[in-house]
């Protein structure tokens, strides 16, 4: 198709010239504007060539004109393999293997660039003809974040789809006594307790200053000590599978024999909303001398002012208890007190929050094609909530309720939560809500086509565009009408905008242009576009026509004219005196001759756009001596 309108520019500007070439003079035997010189009377006649290119510089530039327009079509991709399974260290070399589609030029090199959660790109590997690419991850990225990894290519510019990959993080450690001082007074012969407090990824190894090396994966990591004396902690080394990292920290135990004991509630900002029948922790620190068979113990009360203990007697800074289930959700107090001595802490304001209950609300919706809209969700019970939907639609740290959730829904849809949960876990959920989607009918458009006449075997690029919707196992063919006037199906390649559709022979017969009828149609469901005409020309069909008789002086010009039916301009030609024209529109087409004696000019060969042809008839021109 390309090549047809490159073909039809070049001749329009041909046609152009040739108009004026062969305007008629006023005086046809003085016609010099448009005959070659005459040579000597017994040398042979110049051949008359009018176009300004030889038909192989006109076929040289159609082809290339054709190439460069054909790059147009082809459907260039880069598709990068999935590594959002990949962990890796920044500083660390990586393998990614891609495929493509599309001819790439040769000169063309992939490059594989990253992407920070900025959106700031750079280039991470050297140039490359092919996959896999080798890329480093720069040390200086920050790792615990998510990153994207894209493939660019630069004959032409594509870009890949972008692939998720994680950096882990350095480490960093912290150690602290367990109340998260760096102080703690203990007895000669009691246990403290420290914490380390570690970021980064998994696993982590440490080494402290009295020369212990711990590797774990918890976090935070608690250990107990029991120095005789006063002494310091320190980390003196922290690693993970990126390296080694930072730490900070240097609590102090100090060992007295006589300390006065002292309780007191730890990280009371944790304890400020706490769920019923769910196990928590209520950090304290006990320091001093306590006696023999002491027991700590936790204990709530509500407005009226009466404690009660809710948990089992321990003797850590850290007791497991959980609310009852009698308790109603609202203000409480909470303490901790020892036995031996008997001591109280200070008092903890807290909340008891109940687990959540989700209810989608029956909501009824109709949404055209391609449309969203908005279900409702109801939330009581302790929040920030989080919402799964039944087709996959999920949110997180809701704050209001009800709450407004946007779906878009291919097919008419029956919604449900499948699992909705708030500060105290996953809760009860319920409700249905249902959405009916309006699709229009199937239909094929097929757009103007973008030429009138085709040559037999070759191709025609139809757009066209569709509405409705078509099963997977759908397909799309062009037919044309056949001699009998029966449609027939064409070899059709599908693209997202156009359809390239083959003329085979079996289309026509005979030898004279043939109007046929082309459409479009699918197979699930079964539906036509409109019937357009197009004509199909058979090819090496194509016939020349010499005509003209006429009596001129010796020296004189004349022209002589030539018909072309059924083949496809434009047309070139070379006449029996060695006269050739590459390339012209005009039909019918006269050209100037000044024969030197009494001469009969036929057609030796004959080409069109369909191929090649015959020549038929005859002029003579007869010269008077």
């Amino acid at each position: 198709m390309s090549k047809f309108f490159i073909i039809s520019f070049l001749g329009l500007l041909l046609s152009i010239t040739w108009v004026h070439a062969q305007e008629i003079p006023s005086e046809p035997q003085s016609d010099t504007t448009l005959t070659n010189p005459v040579e000597k009377k017994g040398k042979k006649l110049k051949p008359v060539v009018a176009d300004t290119l030889s038909e192989k510089e006109a076929e040289e530039q159609v082809i290339k004109a054709a190439k460069a327009a054909g790059d147009t079509v082809y459907s260039y991709k880069i598709i990068a393999d999935d590594l959002s399974y990949m962990q890796v260290c920044p500083g660390t070399t990586i393998t990614l293997p891609f495929v493509t589609e599309g001819p790439f030029d040769e000169d063309n090199n992939f490059i594989v660039h990253i992407i920070d959660p900025t959106g700031k790109s750079i280039p991470i590997s050297l140039p490359s003809k092919k996959g896999p690419l080798r890329a480093v991850i720069p040390s200086y990225k920050i790792g615990g974040e998510v990153y994207k990894l894209q493939i660019l290519s630069t004959i032409p510019v594509i870009k890949s789809q972008e692939v998720p990959i994680r950096l882990l993080q350095t480490p960093t450690a912290r150690i602290e006594v367990i109340d998260g001082t760096q102080a703690i007074r203990i007895m000669p012969g009691k246990d403290a307790q420290l914490r380390v407090n570690l970021q980064g990824s998994a696993p982590w190894s440490f080494r402290l200053s009295d020369s212990t090396t711990v590797q774990t994966m918890s976090n935070p990591y608690y250990m107990t000590v029991k120095p005789s004396h006063v002494k310091a902690y320190r980390i003196i080394g922290v690693s993970n599978a990126c390296g080694s990292g930072v730490s900070s920290g240097e609590p102090i135990i100090n060992v007295d024999d006589n300390p006065e004991p002292k309780l007191e509630l730890k990280e009371v900002d944790k304890l400020v909303r706490v769920c019923t029948s769910i196990p928590f922790q209520v950090p304290f620190s006990a320091t001093g001398k306590f006696k023999s068979g002491n027991k700590f113990v936790v204990q709530i009360a509500d407005h009226s002012g009466n404690f009660k203990t809710i948990s089992t007697p321990d003797t850590t800074g850290y007791i497991a208890t959980q609310i009852p289930s009698t308790y109603k959700p609202g203000d409480y107090r909470l303490r901790v007190t020892s036995s031996a001595p008997y001591l109280v802490s200070q008092i903890a304001n807290i909340t008891i929050v109940a687990p959540t209950v989700a209810t989608l609300q029956r909501d009824s919706l109709h949404l055209p094609e391609n449309g969203s809209g908005d279900l409702s969700v109801r939330f009581d019970g302790g929040g920030p909530w989080f919402v799964l939907l039944s087709d996959g639609t999920y949110e997180n740290n809701i704050m209001d309720s009800p709450h407004k959730i946007t779906v878009k829904p291919y097919y008419d849809t029956n919604f449900q939560i499948t699992s909705a949960g708030g500060l105290c876990g996953v809760g009860k959920f319920s409700g249905r809500a249902k959405i009916s989607v309006t699709t229009p009918p199937a239909s094929i458009t097929m757009e103007k086509l973008p030429q009138s006449i085709v040559c037999l075997g070759s191709s025609i690029e139809i757009p066209y565009k569709t509405v409705g919707r078509y099963s997977a196992t759908n397909r799309f063919v062009v037919q044309v009408t056949d001699k009998n006037g029966r449609f027939v199906d064409l070899p059709t390649t599908v693209t997202a905008t156009t359809f390239t559709a083959k003329v085979t022979p079996a289309v026509s017969q005979g030898d004279t242009i043939r109007a046929q009828k082309i459409r479009i149609i699918s197979s699930s469901p079964a539906v036509s576009s409109k019937v357009e005409e197009i004509k199909v020309i058979p090819n090496n069909k194509a016939i020349g026509e010499v005509t003209g008789k006429a009596f001129i002086a010796s020296g004189r010009s004349t022209r002589i004219q030539l018909k072309f039916k059924n083949g496809l301009p434009p047309w070139s030609f070379t006449l029996s005196d060695g006269t050739a024209v590459n390339g012209t529109f005009l039909n019918p087409y006269l050209i100037t001759v000044t024969p030197a004696a009494t001469t009969e000019y036929t057609i030796s060969s004959l080409k069109s756009g369909c191929g090649t042809g015959i020549g038929t008839g005859s002029a003579i021109v007869t010269v008077d001596k």
